[in-house]
């Protein structure tokens, strides 16, 4: 018979264990991949910086094919372990071809696979006592039919007279539902910027305390500021990022060529991603200066980036553009059109320049190319630094926003009493 003693002991001992959380991750992803892009790049930082307390369950894809589906993996990526189960095999060659049906899209095949595991998923997040983190408002049936508590982030898709490199454009009234569903449903919904933030309070007043802004971050243990190439000829300018219609490439293309009919030196471009730019027929006038780079992890993009002069965006929309924030991280200057989230970082003259979307398009290339000009300028009189161009990102680093999704989490099992549970 145990003691009473021994009882009492259990019982101290018991109220010293610190509490353990359990988040349960799902998209259509394998962090393992080449996948590139802001919704990834959340994923792969999440598993990196969670907190020590904390274990990670990622429902998501095998790109790679050399994992059983439906089993349970122990995967270590960038020194931190987590469980992993695939669901979906889906090569990134697939994922960089444009689907033309749901059906055959990524998601869709996400969708259908997530109900034929849909009980195993239910064991798994139940008896752990997960609480789920999601980046698509399609997938917020999910934890709602399980009668758990979740996390919802807005990336900015679906918003309105945008167009979109995906199925969203014709399917948009998908995206609206799950939106309007996951709004009322989560615990919590983040967008990437203010603006965004504002709009959603608008259109669900009765949700409103529960819509918040989390920025998007960047790694600054990989992005550090790097000294500027020792040559200014070529003069070397760089984007990450896939070809989206709303990032408009031919005003970015055009920009590229008026810039090099400016200046007197020879100038190269730099494109980091899978997308295909021969589609934009204004890609072909600087396609003999331009070097594709296609896929790069974090630290490929980071050397990659520290080897141009400055970046350049083009986009019609963004939430918080990493590319952008990265792109400033190593220390290099970003000339972009005008959007109000980065007027947070980039500064007139200090990080680069943005240029107001005034006049026709031929205006704005040439308004563009100057700025250019101004920063190549700028940068051989060491009127701009890496240094100083880095400090316009101090404010969005993983410790002060990403740190904020894992608090949000530990307060929903605390609440719940989930963490106790799992601790005991």
């Amino acid at each position: 018979m145990t003691s009473t003693v021994t009882l009492a002991l259990r019982a101290r001992n018991a109220s010293r264990v610190r509490p353990r959380y359990q988040i349960c991750l799902l998209h259509p992803f394998d962090p393992r991949g080449q996948k590139v892009g802001g919704l990834e790049t959340y994923i792969r930082d999440f598993i990196t910086f969670h907190p020590d307390n904390t274990d990670i369950l990622f429902v998501g894809v095998d790109s790679i094919g050399d994992l059983a589906l439906g089993e349970v993996h122990r995967v270590t990526f960038r020194g931190r372990t987590f469980d992993f189960l695939p669901i979906l095999r889906y090569s990134d060659a697939q994922a960089r071809e444009a689907a033309r049906t749901i059906r055959s899209s990524l998601t869709g095949q996400f969708f259908v696979a997530l109900l034929r595991h849909f009980g195993q998923i239910a064991r798994l997040v139940r008896t752990r006592q997960c609480s789920i983190d999601l980046r698509r408002v399609e997938f917020s049936w999910l934890p709602a039919v399980l009668r758990l508590p979740f996390v919802q982030m807005l990336h900015g898709e679906g918003a309105p007279k945008l167009q979109m490199d995906s199925l969203l454009r014709r399917y948009s009234f998908v995206h609206n539902t799950g939106e309007r569903f996951a709004v009322t449903m989560s615990e919590k919904f983040l967008c990437v910027n203010p603006f965004i933030t504002e709009r959603m309070q608008k259109t669900y007043p009765r949700s409103k305390e529960k819509i918040d802004t989390l920025w998007t971050w960047v790694n600054t243990d990989i992005f550090q500021p790097q000294p500027f190439p020792e040559s200014m000829s070529p003069f070397q300018i760089v984007f990450a990022g896939r070809l989206d219609e709303f990032k408009d490439p031919p005003l970015m293309f055009r920009t590229i060529d008026r810039l090099r009919q400016r200046l007197n030196s020879p100038i190269r471009f730099h494109y980091i991603g899978t997308s295909d730019p021969h589609r934009f027929s204004e890609f072909a006038a600087i396609e003999d200066i331009t070097v594709r780079h296609g896929f790069k992890d974090a630290m490929g993009m980071a050397k990659t980036l520290s080897e141009a002069h400055a970046g350049i965006l083009t986009s019609e929309f963004e939430g918080m553009p990493r590319c952008v924030l990265e792109t400033l991280a190593v220390g290099r200057p970003m000339v972009a059109m005008h959007l109000p989230q980065l007027e947070s970082v980039i500064h007139d003259g200090q990080s680069g320049y943005l240029v107001t979307r005034d006049g026709s398009r031929d205006d704005m290339v040439e308004t563009l190319a100057q700025r250019f000009v101004d920063v190549r300028d700028a940068i051989d009189s060491r009127e701009i630094t890496p240094e100083q161009v880095a400090d316009a990102i101090q404010d969005f680093t993983p410790a002060t926003q990403l740190a904020r999704v894992y608090r949000y989490h530990q307060e929903i099992q605390d609440a719940r009493g989930f963490a106790a549970a799992a601790a005991s």
